[in-house]
C-alpha cells in the first residue's frame, strides 16, 4: 500500500488500467478519463499535487486493499467528488456509467453546511447516514478517507486535523470493520499513526 504514495500520475495510471482492462463494465477507463477532464487544473489542499493522483489511489486501494472486482465500486472510487467539486451532473455520470454508479456517488456527496451548523456535527452525521447506504459506498468512503489520512500533512489546522481524525475513528472505523476487514486494519492503523504523531 504505502508502495502507491512513491508513484507519480502516469505510474497510478498505469497501475490501475493493468489491472482493470478495457472491457469491464461500467468502463474504468472511461471514467478515468470523465475524472481527468472535470477536475482539469485542480490540485490537492496543502500541495501542488494533481488532484486526480487522490482520485487514482482511492481507486488502487480499492482493488489492491479491500479486493473489489466490481467496475461500478471502481469508477465510484475515481468520480466520488465530481458532484462536490466539479461541473459534472449526476445525469451525466448516469447517462456514461449507469444508475448504480450515479446513486453511489450521490451518497458519497456531503450536504452543504447548514448555517447552525459546525463541520464536525455535519461530517460525523453524514458518515451516521452512510448506514443507510450500502457495504459498496461505504467500502469506497473508507478508501477515499484512508487516502486523505495518509496525505493530510500540510492540508488542515491543528484544530481541523484533531477533528478529522475523530471522526474517521468514531464516524468510519466502525462502519469499516462491518463491510471490510483489510479496509479497516489499514484504517485503524493510519489513525493510529497519526493520532500518535499529535
Amino acid at each position: 500500500m504505502k508502495e502507491l504514495y512513491t508513484l507519480n500520475q502516469e505510474q497510478l495510471e498505469e497501475r490501475l488500467l493493468s489491472h482493470v482492462g478495457t472491457s469491464m463494465w461500467p468502463p474504468v477507463h472511461t471514467a478515468l478519463e470523465t475524472a481527468r477532464k472535470a477536475h482539469d487544473g485542480q490540485v490537492r489542499k496543502g500541495s501542488q499535487e494533481p488532484y486526480l493522483n487522490h482520485l487514482l489511489r482511492t481507486a488502487l486501494l480499492l482493488w489492491e486493499v479491500a479486493d473489489q472486482r466490481n467496475a461500478a465500486v471502481i469508477c465510484t472510487g475515481l468520480l466520488h467528488d465530481t458532484l462536490e467539486d466539479t461541473s459534472l451532473s449526476i445525469d451525466e455520470i448516469e447517462d456514461d456509467f449507469g444508475h448504480q454508479v450515479g446513486d453511489m456517488v450521490r451518497a458519497m456527496t456531503q450536504p452543504p453546511l447548514k448555517e447552525d451548523e459546525n463541520r464536525l456535527e455535519r461530517n460525523l452525521k453524514y458518515l451516521e447516514a452512510l448506514r443507510w447506504e450500502g457495504r459498496d459506498v461505504q467500502i469506497v468512503k473508507s478508501a477515499d478517507r484512508l487516502d486523505n489520512l495518509l496525505t493530510m500533512e500540510g492540508a488542515f489546522t491543528a484544530e481541523r486535523r484533531a477533528e478529522y481524525l475523530l471522526e474517521s475513528r468514531e464516524g468510519l472505523l466502525p462502519l469499516t470493520l462491518a463491510c471490510n476487514t483489510a479496509l479497516y486494519h489499514a484504517l485503524k492503523d493510519t489513525i493510529a499513526d497519526a493520532e500518535a504523531e499529535g
